[in-house]
């Protein structure tokens, strides 16, 4: 069988059920659902549109079991996926994610049609995106998602290459809905407490409502690390610790008793603490107007462990820490986001008029660390720094419909919308970056200077701090109709004026349907997008320290730099501002509705991306050069070693299918059955590499500004493909939920081949069984990766640890799982959950 035909074979056998499925089944008519993404000027059927459009409602949503919306994406959208370990750094935050193969900032994310602001955490251990963050939006305010499988940026503006998620708030006007679920991880502590509660209110007498949600969430880490070996504490002569190979020396015995589990930031480091509150109003004033109105608020607080130290680490002084420290970030973000607008019908026009101003502010702290360059009177807790993104949006748009002599009307829709955004980055307190000078006087490292800054994190120096702003302003123009009743089409265009080097963009869109049969129907799209860079990709800056060995045996303490592109210094590296990303975007697929309980879409798509943005190789010297040093040197940075920036540095292109079926079953006596059939499949290929600027031809052939690392990470560290096969079987008060999900090999590539680690696919099962004890109660118990199922162990690099060659590793080899796992590191995760409904 050819390698093609074995990636298939997961679709191939998905549509062969079908039929069966189909001609056991009885007629009850699977659901058809009403959207509005994608579609201006009203609302159109998911099984009419022109576009592949998914739905997800909340029952979906809470059946998942998942704690927060990123994870649940990642449950129920097949081209959605998040790696487990974030990397560290601010990622511990916000999760990198990916939707069709591009970064998780390829997907537009709107909240009632209108733009949710992005992340004030730049991701700089991931792709450098800054996408919105999912985890700040109150399940219990969400009645569904639409997802639009479909370039849009035409319709929407920047962001929208890969798709569209539209976020529908929940409308009652009475009534409403609370839960409390309670979880554990197989891999301890991994505790989870989440309350949610939903209330509707009536506003006026003329179906005003306002519905208020409220959710909390406390989720404790999950260690998938085990105990590490070797010793903990120098041994000792005449009860003195001494260098390791002294005569005479015996091992301390506090080795026999320590905690060997030093990897707590490998699994799950967090202990989230999130609070989510949304509320959705609208009141009509009359007829022809009615004013509306949403919100969330959002404040998460995370301890996050990463980076353990033995007591005999040169970083770890026993004046301050005698047995090791587990050094902790702090974050604390409050996020909110508030729309008030107006709509109505004027001399014929609907009109929607609305502003939106989003804030996400991030505070960045350390504890249970110390800056050992200062000595024993360093503290041990410590303020980094902030991030801080605010956006204001203003829009305006129009839709009517006009007679010009076809079959029928002509639906106009054209908008215009302003955009405002400021990025900030605050310095962090001096003992947080500085270098103390402080030489250890005696015992086994007598002499020696630790590194500088903080175990760990690095605190944010003043020239790192910066506040960068940005206009954008759009107008744009969709027209859509159906030619006969069996042709419909659509065209839009966008303009849009960026005053940064974003500059100008113009976009478009055309797509089609036609039913060739009852029931059958073919469709296709072409269109043109871009994303703009965002402002921290643009002005993101930290400054490292580190502690290099020179040839005479000394050590020399010098810093590296993540530049902004538009520094003098990165220019002078042959940086250049950053341009947008442009991509071009083709789909063609198939709907099928066999019989009215049944319904298959099938779309094949390509997206070419060019002006890829990316972060650049790190430019420092290998073993036995100083060509960059020097270079950097005749800049005038003698103190620096190394600097890195972002670039518009490479070509793209995916392609990929995706596909949705599902069916709905009447077994009479026995219940009813909802099934369904997922599959995702992409490949991300890079087009080209943009050639080294000439202010980098002094390194030769040895730097590629985009390197092979970097490379693999793009293109394979996530799974090419997922299959989602799932039931949904209700008799009376019961309810059982069974899902399964095959995620495909990836790899997770080292510095060299040897080091790359390849992953096998894994079939995940998830279920939830509810049973509703009273007309308002209902009880359910579920787990996620039911067996435990874990990615393919890994061997363990015997990279040593500067303790002596006789040492082993941090960690033990057999529990190495990597990192980049779709479905996470730490086994099963099981719960059980109350639902009340009033």
């Amino acid at each position: 069988m050819t390698a093609v035909a074995l990636r298939l074979r997961p679709l191939a056998l998905a549509l062969a059920a079908l039929p069966v499925l189909a001609q056991a089944a009885a007629p009850t008519q699977v659901q058809d659902v009403v959207v509005t993404t994608g579609f201006r000027g009203g609302q159109i059927a998911v099984a009419d549109s022109p576009s592949p459009i998914d739905v997800i409602d909340a029952e979906q949503l809470q059946l998942t079991g998942k704690a927060s919306l990123r994870e649940i994406l990642g449950t129920l959208v097949p081209s959605f996926t998040a790696a487990a370990q974030p990397g560290g750094g601010t990622s511990a935050s916000i999760r990198p994610t990916r939707i069709r193969g591009l970064s998780g900032d390829a997907l537009l994310v709107l909240i009632n049609g209108k733009r949710r602001h992005g992340t004030a955490v730049y991701n700089n251990f991931g792709t450098g995106s800054t996408p919105v963050d999912l985890d700040l939006i109150p399940i219990s305010a969400i009645e569904r998602i639409e997802v639009l499988r479909d370039g849009a940026a035409a319709q929407y503006g920047s962001d929208a290459i890969a798709g569209v998620l539209n976020i529908i708030l929940k409308r009652n006007d009475s009534g409403g809905t609370a839960s409390v679920t309670a979880g554990r991880q197989e891999d301890s502590p991994g505790d989870l407490f989440q309350t949610s509660i939903n209330k509707g209110f009536a506003l006026g007498e003329d179906g005003g409502f306002a519905s208020l949600s409220f959710d909390t969430r406390s989720q404790g880490p999950s260690y998938a690390a085990g105990d590490a070996q070797g010793s903990f504490y120098y041994p000792l002569l005449n009860g003195q610790p001494v260098a390791y190979g002294t005569p005479g020396a015996t091992p301390d015995p506090r080795d026999a008793t320590v905690d060997r589990l030093l990897q707590k930031g490998y699994g799950r480091s967090n202990r989230d603490r999130v609070l989510n509150f949304a509320y959705n109003a609208e009141l009509p004033l009359s007829a022809d107007l009615s004013l509306y109105s949403f919100a969330t608020y959002s404040h998460r607080s995370i301890v996050d462990t990463r980076g353990t130290f033995r007591p005999n680490s040169v970083s770890s002084l026993p004046e301050v820490f005698p047995d090791g420290f587990a050094a902790q970030r702090l974050i604390s973000e409050p996020d909110y986001q508030l729309t008030l607008g107006g709509k109505g019908l004027l001399a014929s026009w609907n009109w929607d008029l609305s502003s939106t101003y989003g804030r996400d502010a991030v505070r960045l702290g350390a504890q249970n660390t110390l800056n050992a360059s200062i000595g024993p009177t360093s503290p041990t807790r410590f303020y980094l720094g902030s991030m801080r993104f605010q956006q204001w949006t203003n829009n305006l748009d129009l839709t009517r419909a006009f007679n010009l002599g076809l079959p029928n009307p002509v639906q106009v829709s054209v908008g215009a919308e302003h955009r405002w955004e400021l990025w900030a980055e605050g310095a962090g307190e001096p003992d947080s970056w500085r270098d103390g000078g402080y030489v250890i006087p005696s015992g086994p490292r007598a002499g020696q200077r630790p590194p500088a800054g903080l175990q760990s994190f690095v605190g944010n120096r003043p020239g790192d701090a910066s506040t960068v702003t940005r206009n954008s302003v759009a107008a744009y123009v969709d027209l859509g109709t159906k030619f006969t009743e069996r042709w419909t089409a659509s065209l839009a265009g966008r303009a849009e004026h960026y005053d940064d080097s974003s500059g100008n963009t113009v976009a478009g869109k055309l797509s089609t349907r036609y039913e060739l049969t009852p029931g059958f129907a073919l469709r296709g799209t072409v269109n043109n997008g871009f994303r703009a860079p965002s402002l921290a990709q643009q002005a993101f800056s930290v400054t490292q320290q580190t502690s290099i060995r020179l040839p005479d045996g000394s050590t020399q303490n010098l810093l590296a730099q993540y530049l902004p592109s538009s520094s003098a210094l990165a220019q002078a590296l042959g940086a250049k501002p950053l341009k947008p990303e442009k991509s071009l975007n083709f789909s063609v697929g198939a709907t099928w509705e066999p019989v009215k309980t049944a319904r298959v879409t099938l779309d094949a798509y390509e997206i070419l991306v060019d002006d890829l943005i990316v972060k650049g190789e790190n430019l420092v010297d290998g073993a036995g050069s100083t060509l960059v040093r020097d270079r950097l040197a005749s800049l005038g940075y003698s103190n620096l070693y190394a600097a890195q920036y972002n670039a518009n540095a490479a070509d793209v292109k995916v392609r990929g299918v995706d596909l949705a079926s599902e069916l709905t079953q009447d077994l009479g006596s026995y219940g009813l059955v909802r099934w369904s059939a997922q599959y995702s499949y992409n490949r991300l290929n890079i087009r080209r590499i943009k050639d080294n600027p000439a202010e980098l031809g002094f390194l030769g052939s040895r730097y590629v500004v985009f390197g092979r690392q970097a490379q693999l990470t793009l293109t394979e560290s996530a799974p090419r493909d997922k299959l989602l096969l799932g039931s949904n079987w209700s008799q009376g008060p019961f309810g059982v939920n069974l899902r399964l999900t095959r995620f495909g090999k990836y790899l997770e590539p080292g510095t060299t081949v040897a080091l790359d680690r390849r992953f096998s696919a894994k079939w995940i099962t998830d279920t939830d069984l509810s049973w509703r004890m009273t007309k308002t109660l209902t009880a359910a118990i579920g787990a996620n990766n039911l067996f435990g199922i874990r990615p393919d162990r890994q061997p363990v690099s015997a990279t040593q640890t500067g303790l002596g060659s006789a040492l082993p590793t941090l960690a033990d080899a057999s529990n190495n799982y990597g990192s980049y796992s779709p479905f996470g590191l730490n086994g099963g995760f099981y719960y059980g959950r109350l639902s009340y409904d009033f």
